[in-house]
């Protein structure tokens, strides 16, 4: 489930401080050893001898679904880049998308499929057969797009994006979803990364990006919009969907095919395109359906994320597909909205990133509203809080409670912390789902198959890509011979088969659910002329897991504020992609080659001298306003807010006395980070 939201969170070198002190010397001896900070000494295609995966399933925990899995083989020439391996998947799985969603149609034409918001709009499952076959039979016949064609999304949850997605994959092609956070260029190298034939586009991301990059997107022959009125220079979505009784020739599809190319970034900027197979989309439904301990035609899904996120597409839409029950999906999420919705349509279960469940439950109308009917709630992004459990039975008393994720590689679901578990191990990541495999390997390509060893971790399985998209070289590197798919993760298996993550060795800040690669904002922080050096690290925080922070040494005779920053910033990267702290300082540590040395940058503020109050300060004048004012400074059950922990501490009155002793011992940082065991 994220990552990307459900996606596992990649933890990275710079974070040993926090570690668990006794695996601090571990740690420090496998880091001595790493060459880069991105990928491992192996290439992903030395295999060293067989590999079994220590980690234990929930087909080992639950007897009745290690009953539903097989082994089965990946073809040979199909363009997989584990071909001819054996993996774990379900015995009665669906063929394909395209199958389930006839099967749908005939055995629930009158039940309602899809209800929007806040269009309201509401299709039956009848009626999203119909405009799925005409849009596919006018693409194919108006504007020849055929089997293997991409087709890029970029609008937010509406009618006309189930839509094409489900036509697209009706044709064999292939469903693109873009993340509309990103810049006009951020968008147009993703399309055309993909070479896609055609866009669906929203009218607000066509005006304020699109239009102005259209004669770079040299592969798009058309570009469809949804709404009432098409912009000159693209095609009305409405014209594809128009009354009227069309057929086409069905492609052969079968469960090794593509359905999607989903993006996740490298630290070099350039887009990798991960591509999923029906067999990776269904096996992640399938997941989803036994983690929350059981899905029917009769549960109804409420779908938060955005629907360009993996989490909305492989663990709301497509296990709401594959039960036939509805999905009420949001356009964007708002807290009281989905408060709301809940009441109103009776909603059943929903898979989110923990700070909407956290929005929503201390919401202050959370009371007004009837919500006792969500009982199978699903999540991830990173390790949940004691605190956090207990709100979540307190305020929904649900029947399943899962913590979960996955690399986008694997697609969304490879591992799962069963509701039983949710306390006991509530740090840990869980178990590997039931068609899953998980190993752990050092930097040579040999499983560590002993409790508690650090390494890479790896996940194989039903779920796992086809490789990245036209990136051969990128993808050697990652997808193993043998079936798994490196995640970049340092990582052990404990003396019970649970997984827990441990730091990441990708440069990489998970801000709320959203990935941040750090390479990315440095890099555009230097189209700045006034900055001479950058380092972008993650700062830990009770709210969002992490908040970013830029560490700036300006050219000599320059200057710029803090709010310059963020404003170049906000015109070069998506919203969460901004740096929120931002500090300047004369000079960054560095080793003896010369690399950015980025743990001490973490809890490092430009302050003036090393008194507690001066780093307060310090770090006050590093945040935006609003910041100062929300209580992100926690220490046994105390909750402080940056201004009012700044004026104890001057006071110098018992509070912040007491502040002034943690400031000295543990660093402001020891009072921003979240009980998490990345972080210990």
């Amino acid at each position: 489930m994220s990552g990307q939201m459900l996606q596992c969170k990649r933890l990275d070198e710079r974070r040993t401080p926090f570690i668990n002190p006794t695996l601090r010397k571990d740690m420090a001896s496998l880091f001595s050893s790493v060459k880069a900070p991105y990928k491992s000494i192996m290439s992903a295609s030395d295999i060293q001898g067989p590999t079994r995966g220590t980690c234990k399933s929930w087909r080992d925990v639950y007897p009745e679904l290690g009953a539903q899995v097989e082994r089965i083989t990946a073809p040979l020439g199909r363009g997989i880049a584990w071909e001819g391996t054996e993996i774990w998947a379900y015995k009665q799985r669906p063929a394909n998308i395209v199958e389930l969603l006839a099967a749908n149609v005939v055995r629930y034409p009158n039940r309602e499929a899809y209800v929007f918001h806040p269009s309201g709009q509401r299709l039956t499952w009848r009626q999203v057969g119909q405009q799925v076959q005409r849009v596919a039979a006018r693409l194919k016949r108006d504007h020849g797009f055929e089997k293997g064609d991409r087709l890029c999304l970029l609008t937010l949850g509406c009618p006309e994006y189930v839509i094409a997605y489900m036509a697209i994959v009706s044709l064999g092609g292939i469903a693109v979803p873009v993340n509309l956070g990103l810049t006009a260029e951020g968008l147009a190298a993703q399309i055309n990364k993909v070479s896609a034939k055609g866009i669906v586009v929203s009218p607000d991301i066509w005006n304020d990006k699109l239009e102005s990059v259209r004669g770079n997107l040299h592969s798009v022959e058309s570009a469809f919009m949804v709404g009432d009125v098409a912009a000159p220079g693209t095609l009305g979505f409405a014209e594809l969907n128009r009354e009227g009784q069309e057929s086409f020739s069905q492609a052969s599809i079968d469960e090794w095919d593509l359905c999607a190319i989903s993006f996740t970034s490298g630290t070099t900027g350039v887009p990798k395109g991960t591509m999923a197979m029906h067999i990776n989309a269904l096996g992640c439904a399938q997941n989803i359906v036994h983690a929350a301990k059981g899905l029917s035609v009769d549960d109804i899904n409420i779908c938060m994320p955005p629907l360009y996120h993996n989490t909305a597409v492989y663990t709301d839409f497509m296990p709401a597909l594959l039960t036939g029950g509805k999905c009420v999906v949001m356009r964007a999420f708002e807290p009281l909205q989905a408060l709301k919705l809940i009441e109103s349509e009776r909603a059943t279960w929903a898979v989110a990133a923990p700070i909407m469940l956290w929005m929503m439950m201390n919401h202050p109308d959370f009371g007004k509203h009837d919500s006792s009917s969500l009982k199978k709630i699903l999540f991830g992004g990173h390790a949940a809080s004691e605190t956090y459990i207990n709100q979540l039975q307190q305020c929904f008393s649900p029947v399943a409670m899962v913590n979960g994720g996955s690399v986008s590689e694997s697609t969304a679901l490879g591992f799962a912390l069963p509701t039983e578990d949710a306390i006991r191990k509530i740090t840990s990541c869980g178990l590997a789902t039931p068609n899953t495999d998980i190993a752990i390997f050092d930097d040579h390509g040999n499983e560590l198959t002993e409790p508690n060893q650090i390494g890479e971790v790896a996940y194989r399985g039903q779920q796992t890509n086809a490789g990245y998209w036209d990136e051969p070289g990128k993808t050697s590197e990652v997808f193993r011979k043998d079936g798994f798919v490196l995640s970049g993760d340092w990582a052990k298996i404990d003396e019970e088969g649970y997984l827990w993550l441990l730091d990441r060795k990708k440069d990489m800040v998970v801000r709320g659910g959203q990935n941040i690669y750090c390479i990315e904002v440095e890099n555009k922080l230097y189209l700045n002329t006034a900055i001479l050096r950058a380092a972008v690290v993650g700062v830990p925080d009770h709210l969002f897991s992490e908040r970013l922070k830029a560490v700036l040494v300006l050219k000599p005779g320059h200057s710029i504020t803090a709010k310059q920053v963020r404003e170049h910033c906000a015109a070069h990267l998506a919203p969460y992609e901004v740096p929120e702290y931002i500090v300047f300082t004369q000079a960054l540590p560095t080793n003896a080659a010369g690399k950015t040395l980025k743990p001490p940058l973490m809890d490092h503020w430009g302050e003036a001298d090393s008194s507690a109050s001066a780093r307060l300060a310090a770090f006050c004048a590093s945040m935006p306003e609003a910041l100062l004012d929300k209580p992100q400074l926690k220490w046994d059950g105390n909750a402080l807010t940056p201004r009012e922990a700044l004026i104890a501490v001057q006071s110098n009155n018992p509070l912040g006395q007491r502040v002034a002793e943690m400031v000295t011992r543990n660093g402001i940082v020891g009072m921003t980070k979240p009980n998490e065991a990345r972080f210990r």
